[in-house]
């Protein structure tokens, strides 16, 4: 089949939305199927390196790049204009047999109205808790989360199909945007499962002054308020006071990335906290085999791919008790989920870090729970709904490749 992504963040941007996207088209790709990509355009100013800007190793058919403005605030991402004359012409040319959005907003909506006039399926991939991002827009923070609460259920009731990436995620948006009739599925995001199971932990010590025999946590993830990583600081401080010999290292950019360092430094973890910067996969890899433990404090993801990724690594997880990092992570059985308290969170990172036993065992249960979410094995239950969407808009979707072929 031929589908057409729609997205408002791509490459060389850095998020969980884009690796998303990279992972399923890949596969897709190898199971012999088109994939056709519609984001934004990013700039040479915005990027150092300009081999960064090119599309030439992305994994799908072909990308279409739309004319997009720089956000100052968020380094290195653009807002696209999804304004296009073309656009309607173009996916009907490309016969395209499914439009995949994976935001509700700017090429999102592009997206449904051309599945609309197309008479084509559209399937909404919900990411993010998008009313929980609400702090980056000045004003009446609870009227805006109602106002983002509702466009959000409208955007999802346009689309044939609402894909989330975890159970608790689909549950939540079944019940908080009406969705008891429209099919809702979670198909979470899969992981090349071999290639984090090998890497250069030594090498990455080496670099950031670590000794080999020194305790090592980590966490993986934009350094945005969205990710509580002042509560990890918080709790790593903790840490240290038992375990002076421990390390922390945040790998990732964002807003709060000075901030944070600042923190840091001024509660006296300074050499203690490293700050990576973003990473390149096999460099995250490497992280991951250089430490011992992953954790997370973050309340607003939806499936936690890096915490998902850190046990296909054979990281166990000490983590806040919050939708999609209990969908990754059984208490007791992985990791340790803990309330949103450093206190908390900094006992279950000592309790795994102190108890060797312990933490071997978790972490090869951890490394199995990750086999199950292989990228192959979720891609062909993406491929399977594809299907059934498109078996019950069978009619509809004749109807708009006789439109189709009526404009050629």
């Amino acid at each position: 089949m031929k589908i057409a992504v729609f997205t408002d963040s791509y490459r060389p941007y850095v998020s969980g939305v884009v690796r998303s996207i990279d992972t399923f088209s890949t596969e897709l790709l190898a199971l012999g199927h088109e994939v056709y990509i519609f984001g934004p355009r990013y700039y040479p100013s915005q990027y150092e390196d300009a081999a960064a800007l090119s599309d030439d190793d992305v994994p799908a058919t072909k990308v279409f790049r739309y004319w997009s403005i720089p956000v100052p605030m968020y380094k290195g991402f653009t807002a696209p204009v999804p304004i296009s004359a073309q656009a309607e012409l173009l996916c009907a040319d490309l016969g395209i047999d499914l439009i995949h959005s994976h935001t509700p907003f700017a090429m999102g909506t592009l997206g449904a109205l051309l599945a609309r006039r197309l008479r084509l399926p559209l399937v909404f991939t919900h990411h993010t808790m998008y009313h929980e991002y609400v702090h980056y827009i000045p004003g009446v923070r609870s009227a805006l989360k109602e106002m983002m609460l509702r466009y959000v259920g409208a955007y999802c009731r346009r689309a044939d199909l609402v894909i989330t990436p975890t159970p608790q995620i689909r549950d939540f948006a079944v019940e908080a945007y009406g969705l008891k009739d429209k099919p809702v599925k979670a198909i979470p995001t899969g992981i090349d499962v071999d290639a984090f199971g090998r890497g250069d932990g030594r090498a990455v010590r080496a670099r950031f002054a670590v000794p080999e025999d020194a305790p090592v946590l980590t966490f993986v993830g934009r350094l945005g308020r969205e990710k509580n990583v002042e509560l990890l600081l918080k709790a790593f401080k903790i840490v240290v006071r038992r375990r002076p010999d421990a390390h922390l290292m945040l790998v990732g950019d964002g807003p709060l990335r000075e901030q944070l360092e600042e923190t840091a430094a001024g509660a006296g973890l300074s050499g203690r906290v490293h700050f990576t910067g973003t990473l390149t996969k096999p460099e995250v890899i490497d992280v991951y085999h250089a430490a011992d433990l992953f954790v997370i404090a973050s309340v607003t993801e939806t499936q936690g791919l890096a915490t998902l990724e850190a046990m296909a690594a054979g990281l166990p997880v000490a983590g806040v008790n919050a939708p999609g990092t209990a969908d990754m992570v059984e208490h007791g059985v992985q990791g340790l989920l803990t309330p949103e308290d450093p206190e908390a969170l900094a006992e279950a990172a000592l309790t795994l870090l102190n108890d060797d036993g312990q933490r071997r065992a978790f972490a090869a249960r951890a490394r199995a729970r990750a086999e199950r979410f292989s990228a192959r094995n979720m891609a062909l239950e993406l491929v399977q709904a594809y299907e059934e969407v498109l078996a019950a808009r069978a009619p509809q979707g004749a109807a708009g490749r006789d439109r189709a072929a009526a404009m050629e």
